[in-house]
């Protein structure tokens, strides 16, 4: 994580440390002409942090309960957020191993979801 991103999220998160960062494939445009910078999935405590952050910043945060649909594509390659229709961005291409760390945080977190 590079120096603006973690200070954007030690802004809003304070002290605490994230359990888990993980970078995705996804990019967005947050202000730079020339590229798009990357998303990064934070779990902090019962929290899940969207963030990336250039010129402009994007910063969402979901409470790890209201993710209990939450999967991966592999047709398409992308985690996806469910129910994510309050957040601008809920798809996220990334490698199977990070949406499997992803969803067993969420699926430990989650006391509704079914454990296999």
């Amino acid at each position: 994580m590079k120096p603006r991103e973690r200070q954007l999220l030690q802004e809003e998160i304070g002290i605490v440390s994230p359990e888990l960062m993980i970078r995705s494939k996804a990019k967005i445009d947050t202000g730079l002409w020339y590229r798009r910078t990357p998303m990064w999935l934070c779990i902090v405590g019962d929290d899940l942090i969207m963030l990336s952050v250039a010129r402009r910043r994007y910063y969402a945060r979901k409470p790890l309960a209201e993710c209990a649909n939450s999967h991966y594509n592999h047709a398409t390659g992308e985690l996806v957020i469910e129910p994510g229709e309050d957040l601008q961005f809920s798809q996220f291409p990334m490698p199977p191993r990070d949406a499997l760390q992803l969803l067993n945080h969420l699926k430990k977190t989650n006391p509704l979801s079914p454990t296999t």
